[in-house]
């Protein structure tokens, strides 16, 4: 009697769903996070500036992302996954045309606000989750995290070059290219799910909401997620700052990102795998927060006695946490929802993480001159109260 094949873990449609759909993350997280390194320094060059109007302009695109990635997710459990990403990838082209435009910083702040109102995060990892089984959703989502990671860590390689090069317009272009690629990925390879189980249209907006914050584990989720938020804009608006004023080159900056993403990327997949194998989520979101607070320490310290070299160590100190909720936390999020309610529970979770970018941003702009300290004080707060909600945090069932 002959042995029968191995089953693949992933059937050709899930594979072609999860190849297409991280395609299109590639390159809109790409373009997303080409921006990080460079735009405040970048920024700089614009007509009226001044350093919070940076910041309001850095994090106003996670305002429009927080506050559309509920109802935008909420409407695709509506009307469909694949409607709602060709619509926010459209707008989203449209922003980033008009910022190549800006030569002010006013214009810039009303095209980075258009930019975010193409909120289609939570739509897409709702959509790689339809298009899956349960048994290998967590896989499924991994790749997909994997391909932001990939895109993170080639932008951040090519941020400072390319920044140079092109200039901000240049950028914005570059961006709007990739975005339209795509577009073109949803239109030619995401497949249809084969079944859809859509809401009716008289569920409302707040009953929606209240159902998937009623779970006590994606509340605690969502914190974390405006808490990376709030680091992850505040840190790469300050500190590329901090040493162009130190008299550090933008375009030498690479020589801080390269090792620094290298670093993040072996905390992320460390930390991924100890997560899903050992199913240690709590354990490894502890050891994530440390990071965090020891980020802040050593840029309070880089405060006071005014050396780069321990801004640079809190970068990667930060950068290594952050990496360790990344992966992360989109698995918990659909996990900890039904099949009905995922595009809206994702929507919940980055709500709150894009609203943390704009947060962070802006309060780092406006308190960057006169008031550093207070700034590092209440993300302290913030974090440690994320530290406190996750010590309760219950590991999830195992899915083998």
């Amino acid at each position: 009697m002959s042995r029968s094949a191995p089953t693949p873990i992933f059937t050709s449609s899930e594979k072609r769903s999860i190849y297409s759909l991280s395609g299109i993350l590639f390159f809109r997280m790409f373009g997303v996070f080409l921006l990080l390194p460079v735009f405040s320094v970048l920024a700089m060059d614009l007509e009226e500036t001044t350093p919070f109007l940076i910041g309001v302009a850095f994090g106003v695109y996670g305002l429009t992302q927080g506050f559309l990635q509920l109802p935008f997710g909420m409407w695709s459990d509506h009307v469909g996954r694949k409607k709602v990403i060709m619509i926010g990838l459209g707008l989203f082209i449209v922003g980033n045309i008009l910022a190549a435009f800006a030569d002010s910083i006013y214009w810039m702040i009303l095209a980075r606000f258009l930019q975010g109102t193409g909120a289609i995060s939570s739509t897409v990892f709702a959509l790689v989750a339809d298009l899956t089984r349960p048994e290998v959703r967590t896989r499924a989502n991994a790749a997909m995290g994997l391909s932001i990671g990939i895109a993170f860590a080639i932008a951040f390689g090519v941020a400072t070059f390319l920044g140079e090069w092109l200039g901000l317009d240049g950028l914005f272009w570059m961006i709007a290219l990739l975005s339209a690629v795509s577009l073109v990925l949803v239109l030619t390879s995401v497949p249809n799910p084969e079944t859809t189980q859509l809401l009716p249209e008289h569920v409302s907006f707040w009953s929606m909401f209240k159902i998937v914050w009623k779970v006590p584990s994606l509340r605690t989720i969502s914190w974390g997620g405006f808490v990376c938020g709030v680091g992850l804009s505040s840190s790469f608006f300050l500190i590329p700052m901090i040493l162009v004023q130190h008299g550090f080159e933008r375009a030498e900056m690479w020589k801080i990102y390269l090792p620094m993403m290298l670093a993040g990327a072996v905390t992320m997949v460390l930390a991924a795998i100890f997560a899903e194998v050992r199913n240690r989520f709590r354990e490894v979101m502890l050891f994530g927060i440390v990071l965090l607070l020891l980020s802040l320490v050593f840029m309070s310290f880089g405060q006071e006695q005014g050396r780069v070299v321990l801004y640079i160590v809190a970068l990667y100190f930060f950068f290594m946490g952050f990496n360790v909720f990344e992966p992360i936390f989109p698995s918990l999020v659909t996990r900890s929802t039904t099949t009905e309610t995922k595009g809206t529970a994702m929507g919940v979770y980055n709500f709150a993480q894009f609203f943390g970018h704009f947060v962070g941003a802006t309060v780092a702009g406006a308190l960057y001159l006169n008031y550093f300290f207070v700034f590092l004080l209440l993300l302290a707060l913030a974090e440690i109260f994320f530290f406190y909600l996750t010590l309760s945090f219950p590991n999830p069932e195992k899915i083998n």
